[in-house]
């Protein structure tokens, strides 16, 4: 064999193929190159077009509220146009999903609240992964529930209003933003926890969920502080406790839910800048460095504490570490209340 030129496996019949499959290998690499500096400069020249912050709320809650503070200062920084836009539905899960299933090109982005979180852990059939689904960039700022009351109600903490619902026959109601909003799974851990006899009335926003406590149609709420802190002042809504480690600056006077009587309920709403899986990391880190120089602007601080937040500015890494974390800590809430998952 090895003396026959005309065997299929003589050297000289291979070594034709061995050198096609050489130049093979060379050009593949030469595509891959190709292919990689074309996404870099793509990166690179991002962004030439548009940029879209969705908001998965209507307008007028927290997440709208911090967009439409840094989408002018983001836009300004980034050499291009940054535009909010509402897609409310299904509790947040309409927009949310939206972004997940967009292109990791950097020109839809999130906004939004632990609520995406939430939904997930009250339902198997969301179809988005609160981890998998999207690129963290930035944990923007945090801000407490509050539980208030109509003013004319006549109780002043959380163990007289308590026991004012256990004397009520039909006990009371409580409204929120919605279900799967962290202050509906707030007042279902106060159900539980000061065994109260309430129930939930859902409504599509913060503004309409203080609107039933302000008319009397719900006793109670539970309701980010910016929404209610402006008729905290007015007199009109008594504040009982804030969720928060620590009272609240702009409400000093307000009890911490472990001051109230309620150890380990430090439950927040956390608002977040994100993307969809897969983001380019140039992209991701031009990003969250921006969001770094906006949020330290004294000006941007003090409009975002005056809307009831508090400005946190954490990197990619420790906004996954949370999302992480709070998977599991929603899971535990609504199964320790025993929500029914869907």
């Amino acid at each position: 064999m090895a003396d026959d030129p005309t065997h299929p496996y003589h050297p000289s019949r291979i070594q034709p193929d061995r050198r096609r499959f050489v130049a093979y290998l060379g050009a593949a690499a030469c595509m891959t190159a190709a292919a990689t500096l074309t996404a870099r400069k793509a990166s690179a020249a991002w962004p030439e077009r548009l940029i879209k912050l969705v908001v998965p709320f209507a307008a007028g809650g927290p997440p709208d509220f911090v967009a439409r503070v840094v989408n002018g200062p983001l836009a300004a920084e980034l050499g291009g146009t940054v535009v909010v836009e509402n897609k409310p539905g299904a509790g947040g899960t309409t927009g949310v999903t939206s972004v997940a299933r967009s292109e990791p090109d950097g020109y839809t982005l999130l906004i939004c609240t632990s609520a995406y979180i939430v939904n997930k852990a009250l339902s198997d059939h969301v179809s988005y992964d609160p981890v998998k689904d999207f690129t963290p960039i930035c944990e923007i700022a945090d801000a407490p529930n509050i539980f208030v009351v109509n003013a004319n109600l006549g109780v002043n903490s959380l163990k007289e209003f308590a026991a004012f619902a256990r004397k009520q026959p039909d006990g009371v109601n409580y409204s929120s933003p919605g279900t799967g909003t962290t202050p509906q799974l707030s007042s279902e851990l106060l159900r539980v926890r000061a065994n109260i006899p309430m129930q939930h009335i859902p409504y599509n926003s913060g503004p309409q969920a203080a609107q039933a406590v302000l008319t009397n149609l719900v006793q109670l709420s539970c309701s980010a502080i910016p929404l209610v802190q402006p008729h905290i002042k007015a007199g009109t809504l008594k504040p009982l406790a804030v969720t928060s480690a620590t009272r609240w600056p702009g409400l000093p006077d307000v009890p911490t839910m472990a001051e109230a009587g309620f150890d380990d309920f430090v439950l927040d709403t956390m608002v977040m800048l994100a993307g969809p899986a897969r983001l380019p990391s140039e992209i991701t880190a031009t990003l969250a460095d921006t969001m770094q120089t906006i949020l330290g602007r004294t000006a941007i601080r003090e409009a975002l504490e005056r809307g009831g937040f508090d400005v946190v500015a954490k990197p990619p890494a420790v906004l996954a570490a949370r999302i992480s974390k709070e998977v599991v800590m929603w899971k535990e809430i609504v199964t320790a209340t025993g929500l029914k998952r869907q």
